[in-house]
């Protein structure tokens, strides 16, 4: 009768298809988590991914009162979020209604008409635009691209983040 030895338990763990999907699956959790705290601790210096934002006109200045750009009462923090799609997909981002708009803006920028009712409520708040102003323009300030598209969360971190995972299930 002949003995067998070895780490027979490491073996067992390649036939366990459900403990490599849990595997998995925990370290697209962990990708997603990560990738929305930097995304907020970005917003949150004022440089994500280490690109400083543009400062704040003088007329956001008096109307919000702060010259931090992006945060005014933690509406768009409180709205980046995560999701899950089937482990190899993961959005990273804002989903939620007006939100997702304002996050728009904020990331790539735009130029909005001035409206009469818009000159009327900036004159009510004691901001007095030129007769002649047609345009405001709102600048890009990114908060994601420069944080998922940056060197702070790149391909190398995610993979490693992967591979801890794996070597839960296949321990070297």
């Amino acid at each position: 009768m002949s003995e067998l030895t070895g780490d027979w338990g490491k073996i067992a763990n390649l036939f366990k298809p459900s403990a490599l999907k849990a595997a998995i699956h925990k370290a697209a959790e962990r990708v997603g988590n990560e990738g929305r705290t930097k995304v907020i601790e970005g917003i949150k210096s004022g440089a994500p991914g280490g690109v400083p934002f543009k400062p704040n006109s003088p007329l956001t200045i008096a109307m919000k009162g702060s010259s931090k750009p992006l945060i005014n009462h933690g509406d768009l923090i409180g709205s980046v979020t995560y999701e899950n799609i089937d482990d190899k997909h993961i959005f990273i981002g804002v989903k939620k209604g007006q939100e997702a708009s304002i996050s728009a803006v904020h990331e790539f920028g735009c130029t909005i008409g001035v409206t009469p009712k818009m000159r009327a409520y900036l004159h009510y708040n004691g901001v007095h635009l030129k007769a002649s102003t047609k345009y405001i323009h709102i600048p890009a300030r990114p908060f994601l691209r420069p944080v998922l598209l940056g060197h702070e969360f790149t391909s190398d971190v995610i993979a490693k983040i992967y591979l801890e995972a794996l070597r839960t299930v296949f321990p070297s």
